[in-house]
């Protein structure tokens, strides 16, 4: 048996995405953040993270991955050089009118899989409320934390021990361990020029420039693993392919005889 065919949406023309579609009715979309990760992790680790994971699904399922989401909002690291958070009404915008033209679209399992965990307030306050008004579709959220419910529960964290676990499995060519030293300075970190005062600091984040593990919120990124990271990753892909794989062929099942 073939293994499923999938795309990146953005890569495909109209004829293309209509046959797609027919074959693999499922969209994937990464919802990401530009934002500070440490020293040692690319600043758009929350939406790679989850585009990668997404590969992974896709290649057992088929379907389209969409765009990756870049703004986003929320979290503790608003005074760091190098984050963008955006205005919540501007994103939630967003995500509502893409989501509804998805569905309108023809694609009959949608997965909005986050990668920056505030995301989940947002997508838990306004796609309830879709998914109701079409319960033909099934639509799929959450980070990879929350999106298995309570069969897996997957920790998570910011640029520590499980965030770096997940990059060295997911994508160790853009992961610099070896980056989380000593003697670095305050210079070019602060956008204001110094670190921000304590009221506006995110507890159990450190903000401490010269310490290795800057930016970070969680145990020490430094006990992290390209082998934790798989089995967690693994777990959550097998989990999610399986659900989706059944309710593609239970939607099959629903669907009228043609006379």
């Amino acid at each position: 048996m073939a293994d499923p065919q999938w795309h990146y949406y953005h890569e495909l023309r109209p004829d293309e995405l209509a046959e797609c579609r027919d074959t693999s009715p499922v969209a994937y979309w990464p919802l990401g953040l530009l934002e500070h990760h440490g020293w040692h992790l690319p600043v758009g680790f929350d939406g790679i993270k989850a585009d990668r994971i997404c590969v992974r699904l896709a290649e057992r399922t088929g379907g389209v991955i969409f765009p990756t989401m870049w703004w986003g909002t929320g979290g503790g690291h608003s005074e760091f050089q190098w984050t963008h958070y955006q205005p919540e009404d501007a994103v939630t915008a967003m995500l509502v009118s893409t989501t509804n033209q998805l569905i309108s679209f023809g694609f009959r399992v949608i997965v909005l899989l986050a990668g920056h965990y505030p995301w989940q307030g947002i997508l838990d306050r306004h796609l309830p409320s879709i998914r109701d008004d079409h319960p033909e579709i099934s639509l799929l959220w959450g980070t990879e934390a929350t999106i298995g419910g309570q069969d897996l529960q997957l920790p998570g964290d910011h640029a520590a021990k499980e965030e770096t676990s997940y990059g060295l499995a997911l994508f160790p060519e853009l992961v610099d361990m070896e980056a989380m030293r000593h003697g670095r300075h305050e210079s070019g970190v602060w956008p204001t020029g110094q670190m921000p005062p304590e009221k506006n600091r995110h507890p159990g984040v450190q903000f401490d420039a010269d310490h290795p593990l800057f930016a970070q919120f969680g145990e020490d990124a430094r006990t992290g693993s390209a082998e934790r990271g798989e089995d967690g990753v693994s777990r959550l892909v097998q989990y999610l392919s399986h659900d989706i794989n059944m309710s593609l062929r239970s939607q099959e099942k629903d669907q009228p005889e043609l006379p």
